[in-house]
């Protein structure tokens, strides 16, 4: 286990982090907060556990107990602060038809009442809603490109990843999309070409496992944390996360599962070779249902045959109806 996450990826630090977070619990239980307080110490658990990368399963079910938990007393705040209110608007209702009867001013002011009161429940319920999103990543994807690289007599770098000499290849980008930060992203692209070879090869030596010979040609990726789009970066976190071998054909198509918290979605991605230079286009679909019905399509502006493959990317045939 790395230590450089210092002391935040220690076990006790966790563990006495939990302990604290319960006796807030238990704090908030016993002597009733306004709400908005349970809220804070939500953002300040999802905030420990952005940070604690690497936790045990134990750990991290003890944390999601302590979200719910602090959850249920944020509800429960709230459905006393509204009984709270209404007591006061019952009382406030009865003071202006008392004073002044059904007078305009005194349906403007209970109606001013109203809608404050109803601003600030909908503000504490996007609240809960944002952090427990912040925390699992939301609508929020990821996607994966490629650039062409010319071979070189040199060795060259791309941070960690060192290019082949002689031989052209990729360079493997990741870019991530959405409001919301994107933890613990597991990516694999699948590769028919490699898969094929892989099998062939297995057909020669039958005794293996052909399982593991399959496998072999996918590629994996392990990504602990990407940045969402904000105002500083519109684009969203852009990152290297490896090279990929460049194909003798001048056309080639890769399917490339992800998963995260949030859920999982499946980006196709093509390349084309046209007079000696590469081009992409991908379309992803997911993780959330609208993102399944309408994809995301990114597309080289200067290749419009790459846009039309992958406007065709998710195109299904609807099943004939039964007579």
């Amino acid at each position: 286990m790395s230590d450089s996450g210092g002391v935040w990826n220690r076990p006790l630090f966790g563990y006495l982090s939990i302990v604290v977070g319960v006796g807030v619990w238990l704090w908030f239980t016993l002597s009733l907060p306004p709400s908005g307080y349970s809220i804070t110490a939500m953002a300040v658990v999802a905030g420990i556990m952005a940070l604690r990368q690497e936790m045990s399963g134990r750990e991290r079910s003890l944390w999601l107990v302590l979200l719910l938990a602090l959850l249920v007393v944020e509800i429960r705040a709230i459905n006393n602060d509204r009984r709270d209110q209404e007591t006061k608007f019952a009382t406030i209702v009865s003071g202006l038809e008392h004073a002044v009867g059904n007078s305009t001013e005194a349906v403007n002011a209970l109606t001013v009442l109203v809608k404050e009161e109803r601003q600030h429940f909908d503000q504490t319920i996007g609240g809960i809603g944002d952090s427990i999103k912040t925390q699992t990543g939301g609508d929020s994807f990821a996607f994966i490109s490629f650039t062409a690289q010319q071979a070189a007599s040199f060795e060259m770098g791309w941070d960690a990843f060192i290019a082949p000499r002689e031989e052209p290849y990729f360079v493997v980008f990741v870019t991530s999309r959405g409001k919301y930060p994107l933890q613990r992203t597991h990516a694999t692209i699948m590769d028919v070409e490699r898969r094929l070879a892989a099998m062939q090869e297995y057909n020669r030596h039958p005794n293996g496992d052909w399982m593991r010979a399959i496998n072999s040609a996918d590629t994996e990726y392990q990504i602990p944390y990407l940045r969402p789009q904000s105002p500083e970066a519109p684009g969203g976190q852009v990152d290297i996360i490896g090279l990929y071998p460049m194909p003798n054909a001048d056309s080639k198509k890769l399917t490339i599962n992800f998963a995260a918290p949030n859920g999982y979605w499946v980006e196709v991605l093509h390349l084309g070779r046209v007079n000696g230079v590469w081009h992409q286009c991908l379309s992803v679909i997911g993780p959330t249902v609208k993102q399944n019905r309408h994809p995301y399509i990114y597309c080289d502006s200067d290749w419009p045959e790459g846009k039309k493959l992958a406007q065709q990317d998710w195109v299904f045939t609807p099943f004939p109806s039964k007579r």
